[in-house]
C-alpha cells in the first residue's frame, strides 16, 4: 500500500463505526484494488458511497464526503 493510500485508509478507518470496521476494510480494499487496475470510476463511486457513509460515525460524514469528493475529482 502506497503512503497516500495508507493515509486515506487510516483517515477512513478512524472515522468508521466500531461495528462496521470489517465492512469498511473490505470496501476500502476494493476501492484501492479498482484504482490500481484502472477500474475505479465515478459511476462505481456513486454506487458505493451510500454504503460507505452508513459505516461512518455520524459526526464524520461531512468531513469524509469532502475528502472522497476531492479524491474522485482526481480520477
Amino acid at each position: 500500500m502506497k503512503a497516500e493510500e495508507k493515509q486515506f485508509y487510516d483517515f477512513i478507518m478512524e472515522r468508521t463505526k466500531p461495528d462496521h470496521k470489517e465492512d469498511m476494510k473490505r470496501l476500502v480494499a476494493e476501492l484501492l484494488e479498482r484504482r490500481a487496475t484502472g477500474k475505479l470510476d465515478k459511476m462505481y463511486l456513486m454506487g458505493v458511497v451510500p454504503r460507505a457513509l452508513s459505516y461512518l460515525n455520524p459526526d464524520s460524514v461531512n468531513e469524509v464526503k469532502k475528502v472522497v469528493t476531492d479524491f474522485s475529482a482526481k480520477l
